[in-house]
């Protein structure tokens, strides 16, 4: 109950930058490390790791946080982002899987295992690379999955081609929070007479369309 409490009060602060400082706890580490070191170094002092950007307010945050050491496009930040030689794919450090709208500089990954460590650029493309050389760690903490974004009345998604999940809610703050713990979703739909939430990734519809007995909480993407 206090995790959904938590969520809840996260989803109706007034700005995403407001948000964003309260719910995130990022750091760039003081010394140059490889990208193994950098997760070690993050655990020394007391972070959980490499900062993992799974959704868009984290990876948001994560770009005011490294600006300060940013001299270049193509400076490398070594992130909570890693390939995982049982499932054959690289995850976050947390072993969920990379949205679908992940800022990938040469998309789709790299899953050969060659490339095994994630870096976000300066630019704020992400890439995986080797553990050869020295360069900035982002500390992060692994315990949010809330969400910011806008709310547009009688309105739901249109040109649906699946959705993510389908749940019986009480209420549309409910279904916000709902989309909230799914890093994957970008819009969730809330019918008021069937009382259900729809929530949808970034690819399972097209734009929106009007409908009286729909609102959808629409969360911004990378």
């Amino acid at each position: 109950m206090g995790s959904l409490l938590h969520l809840v009060s996260a989803l109706v602060l007034s700005s995403p930058g407001a948000w964003a400082v309260r719910m995130f706890n990022f750091r760039v580490l003081d010394s140059i490390n490889k990208p193994s070191g950098g997760h070690q170094r993050c655990q020394e002092i007391g972070y959980d790791g490499l900062a993992i950007l799974s959704s868009p307010e984290a990876y948001r945050h994560a770009l005011t946080v490294i600006a300060p050491n940013i001299t270049a496009a193509t400076n490398r930040f070594a992130i909570g982002l890693f390939f995982d030689k049982a499932a054959k794919d690289v995850l976050w450090a947390d072993g969920t899987k990379y949205a679908a709208d992940t800022p990938w500089n040469n998309p789709p990954p790299d899953r050969s295992g060659q490339l095994p460590f994630g870096r976000m650029r300066g630019d704020g493309k992400i890439i995986m690379t080797r553990n050869s050389f020295a360069a900035f760690s982002l500390c992060g903490t692994y315990n949010t999955r809330e969400s910011y974004g806008k709310t547009l009345s009688e309105q739901q998604p249109d040109g649906q081609t699946s959705s993510l999940d389908i749940k019986e809610t009480k209420s549309f703050l409910h279904c916000k929070v709902l989309c909230g713990a799914d890093i994957r979703c970008r819009a969730a739909e809330f019918n008021f007479d069937l009382s259900t939430c729809t929530t949808f990734a970034s690819k399972m519809f097209s734009g929106f369309t009007t409908n009286k007995a729909t609102s959808t909480f629409v969360r911004e993407g990378f």
